[in-house]
């Protein structure tokens, strides 16, 4: 099973490499308080995150710009939550191909528009996220550092903060004596805790530098 998920992760980044090689992009620096039409795109496999880029959109839509929000659910079905979300649209895994390849009517508008900005918030690297990321003509794309992430024309390394993340919560554990339902309860929070946390700071992050950019 690992071996046939590989075979097909393995044919989803080559053809991935050959389509972003033939594409024709025309790049530019665009600060954010100029931009007309802002791409979101981030994984929203827990609900926390949608509550962050909810009110990041919110905020952006306060200067009359237009906002465009697409949210990836690593799962084969979408939150109830989520279902009819006015500026919002998701995909989940049932809307990927073999190879994984984003396949919606959602994900083909997004794709096609011609952003300004285009900001991916996901927090990991998933290949669907990447893949639209990759293939939008945006004129700038921000977004996490990633090595296998090549199309970004800004990145902000958060490794510091999830190792900081993972060390107070490791010595959170150790002066706990608590029983498996109990640690999995405080597992699941304090995933959430930290999605929060490093969510948000890398949004600050990117907002901060996106507001600085000069051509």
């Amino acid at each position: 099973m690992k071996l046939t998920e590989n075979f097909k992760a393995f044919v989803g980044e080559k053809i991935l490499k050959g389509q972003a090689k033939n594409m024709v992009r025309k790049s530019a620096f665009c600060n954010i308080h100029e931009s007309k039409h802002i791409g979101i795109i981030y994984n929203a496999t827990e609900y926390v995150s949608f509550e962050i880029i909810k009110n990041l959109a919110k905020d952006l839509a306060h200067d009359s710009k237009k906002i465009s929000v697409l949210g990836y659910v690593d799962s084969n079905k979408l939150i109830d939550n989520y279902l009819y979300r006015k500026g919002f649209d998701f995909f989940s895994k049932n809307e990927l191909n073999w190879y994984y390849k984003p396949i919606s009517p959602a994900v083909d508008q997004f794709v096609a528009e011609h952003f300004d900005i285009l900001i991916n918030l996901s927090l990991e690297d998933h290949f669907p996220i990447r893949y639209i990321t990759t293939l939008s003509p945006a004129q700038f794309k921000a977004g996490i550092y990633s090595a296998s992430d090549s199309c970004l024309d800004l990145m902000i390394d958060i490794e510091k903060e999830k190792r900081t993340m993972r060390g107070l919560q490791k010595e959170v554990v150790k002066e706990r004596e608590t029983g498996q339902e109990d640690r999995d309860i405080e597992a699941d929070i304090e995933k959430k805790t930290e999605t929060e946390i490093l969510l948000n700071f890398l949004i600050n992050q990117l907002l901060h530098y996106l507001s600085i950019l000069k051509k």
